[in-house]
């Protein structure tokens, strides 16, 4: 599959790669060049690949606060929130951002290799609420302008965005076409995500990046991990998943013991009820090798860990990872990570790795 920005990324001469089959470009030059520009100034990223799935109706709230283990009922107009989603089990069908325009009329935004499974998810449960489920899979497209001066680009085409406080979104109009913007993002930068018509999105790509080329730039996917893993972001099918429950990853935050019931509280209450037997920390590699997901972890000389995520931090110049313990580590406790046969020690710290911006 390819997005409505596929042939923008050929003609910029990006590396292509299939992502969750969609045909999607890793970088553009080197990925550390893309993601220390991004702290710096501001990247453009083609995130068409994700899906919008409108959820309508007089109970639109009830289903939304059922199916999300955080408080969607707390969410005021405007306002977007994320939350982690829970099968009958516990375990995590997918992390989503939902976005609610009132209290009868939301939009959520899924990740690219879980649209098909979360929309099956809505559709199961909304049946009790008699919602009306419509997915924006086709005809539309999303961009993110991230970066320290995304906000300054970004008021060049849209008014007044200087209003719009972090987790809000609103619409505006280009052109005489409307287009959602939200100040969100997988980056911990200042900066925004834009919905719209595909060729509303592929004209406003095109204008950001030839009338700013000194300041934006287009970046592909790796830079995204990295940004992300620097900030301690959850990625599902890492830190998340149908085996790892929201309760025993860095997504822990999210889930919030709300009076009224929702799916998955019962087998959740009983995971806390018993001691959470697995969490996830962050670790800093004392050499430069790339803790790959997969890899073996020691924790005081015993294999108990395994890495999720890791990579090479632009901003920090070391090697750090997310890694998953049985148990819980303490920053007092010696780790290794085993990498082509060595083993190479790392430190415990707090997330994220970096100060947030």
């Amino acid at each position: 599959m390819k997005t409505c920005l596929y042939e923008q990324h050929i003609a910029l001469k990006a590396k292509i790669v299939d992502f969750e089959g969609w045909q999607m470009p890793i970088s553009y030059e080197s990925a550390v060049k893309e993601h220390q520009w991004v702290r710096e100034n501001a990247g453009l990223f083609d995130i068409s690949h994700m899906a919008k799935v409108w959820i309508e109706g007089p109970k639109s709230e009830a289903f939304l606060n059922y199916i999300a283990t955080n408080q969607v009922d707390k969410i005021r107009d405007n306002r977007a929130q994320y939350t982690v989603l829970c099968d009958e089990n516990g375990m995590s069908v997918d992390d989503v951002i939902i976005y609610k325009e009132s209290s009868e009329r939301y939009f959520i935004a899924v990740n690219a290799s879980n649209r098909e499974k979360d929309l099956a998810h809505f559709i199961k449960y909304g049946k009790d609420f008699d919602v009306k489920i419509t997915p924006n899979f086709q005809t539309h497209g999303i961009i993110a302008l991230q970066g320290p001066k995304s906000e300054e680009i970004l008021s060049k085409f849209f008014g007044q965005i200087d209003e719009l406080k972090f987790m809000r979104f609103d619409s505006f109009s280009d052109r005489g076409v409307q287009l959602i913007v939200s100040r969100t993002g997988y980056t911990g930068e200042h900066g925004y995500e834009i919905y719209g018509d595909e060729e509303a999105i592929v004209e406003l790509w095109m204008e950001m990046l030839y009338k700013n080329p000194d300041v934006v730039k287009p970046i592909g996917l790796a830079a995204r991990d990295t940004l992300r893993l620097e900030m301690g972001y959850a990625l599902y099918g890492h830190e998340l998943s149908d085996q790892i429950s929201p309760l025993e990853s860095i997504a822990s935050w999210v889930v919030k013991w709300k009076e009224s019931d929702f799916l998955g509280k019962e087998a959740l209450k009983k995971i806390k009820d018993q001691g959470v037997k697995r969490s996830q920390h962050a670790i800093i590699l004392e050499e430069n090798a790339i803790a790959r997901p997969g890899c073996a972890v020691l924790v005081n000389g015993k294999e108990r860990a395994v890495v999720t995520s890791g990579g090479y931090s632009p901003t920090l110049k070391r090697s750090i990872a997310l890694i998953m313990v049985d148990g819980v580590l303490k920053e007092s406790d010696k780790v290794g990570v085993l990498i082509r046969n060595r083993e190479i020690e790392a430190k415990v710290v707090k997330l994220p790795f970096i100060e947030k911006v």
